[in-house]
């Protein structure tokens, strides 16, 4: 494994893989029963600061050591990131609803290493010119449309339409942790602090299906960098799953090409893969401002268990798995 290799493998596992909160009512905020919505009227662009952490162990199988003694048992990476996300906000196709172009700017590697083997690999001087090119790369252009309870309507990727159902679909914790939006759904009616409310969503990726439930509640009344914000607490639970190499090829093709994705096209052709999730939890704390119709802040802490198995490989006889735990915490603070 190279230091390139480790690195863009830690970086687009942070990427693309998303606390606090009680039941006191803190003073500054309305607690008046009311109906909630995203207020996006007009030609509007949003800009938040996100933070971001990783830490996953991979453990790997003993078939590994015996084709290569010298290879490690476990890898432990741990990286530091930050960002700055920005929503170009205009009117949407139909009434009420909006169309939100999402970009990635400014990433910046904070501290980072890869541990194998009684080695470490620091990661967090790796040049800023490299690190550009390999995310811009990989790093695609979404094109939501959403209505104002924060609902997908339809997403498009580099140009490309996809299933409202799929791997993106959705703006709350089940969605991926650099696509999300503004916050949870929000209800219909009129909600007050205390509150809790229910959403399910579907993932498609090829034929699996992936179930999401998240319960949404407002746990209080709080003041955020001069905003008068409502404290909503999302608990998200998301069913396990196995994902095989056809499903991953079919979704890849579905978002514009698997050529899209550096090293997909030079698998061998009796590549097989299969890759096993653990049911996992999503935690998310959003700041929305009731009166403005934004969310002012988020936390997210989103877990990850799953293994890995994979065949076909040139010069390796049978399969080869691979363990991987870990988390990711990611905050985003609404700077304009």
């Amino acid at each position: 494994m190279t230091r390139r290799f480790l690195f863009v493998f830690a970086v687009m596992a942070l990427l693309i893989a998303a606390c606090g909160g009680g039941s006191e009512q803190a003073a500054g905020g309305s607690l008046m029963a009311r109906s909630l919505a995203y207020s996006l009227t007009g030609d509007v662009e949003l800009s938040y600061h996100a933070e971001m952490e990783t830490q996953m162990t991979t453990t790997f199988g003993e078939e590994l050591q015996r084709i290569d003694p010298s290879m490690p048992s476990t890898m432990l990476t741990q990286m530091e990131m930050e960002f700055d996300s920005t929503y170009r906000v205009g009117e949407g196709p139909e009434p009420g609803t909006y169309r939100v172009a999402m970009t990635l700017d400014g990433i910046k590697l904070g501290k980072g290493s890869v541990q194998m083997g009684g080695q470490s690999i620091d990661l967090s001087d790796f040049p800023q010119a490299e690190l550009d090119a390999a995310l811009a790369s990989q790093m695609p252009e979404f094109v939501y449309v959403i209505d104002d309870k924060g609902a997908v309507i339809s997403i498009e990727v580099d140009g490309t339409t996809v299933d409202v159902e799929g791997i993106l679909g959705g703006t709350s914790a089940s969605g991926f942790s650099g696509g999300q939006l503004f916050g949870p759904q929000l209800p219909e009616g009129q909600v007050n602090v205390g509150d809790s409310w229910t959403t399910m969503s579907e993932q498609s990726i090829g034929d699996v299906v992936v179930v999401t439930e998240e319960t949404h509640t407002i746990v209080r009344s709080e003041e955020r960098n001069g905003y008068d914000t409502w404290v909503i607490r999302t608990e998200a639970d998301t069913s396990g799953y196995t994902i095989e190499w056809a499903d991953m090829v079919a979704m890849f093709e579905e978002m514009g090409g698997i050529g899209q994705v550096d090293g997909m096209e030079e698998m061998p052709p009796g590549f097989q893969m299969a890759m096993r999730a653990s049911p996992a939890g999503t935690t998310m704390i959003t700041w929305l401002d009731p009166e403005l119709g934004r969310a002012v802040a988020t936390e997210v802490m989103t877990n990850m268990a799953m293994t890995m198995e994979m065949g076909g490989i040139p010069g390796m006889t049978g399969s080869m798995s691979m363990d991987i735990d870990g988390y990711t915490h990611l905050t985003m603070e609404l700077t304009n």
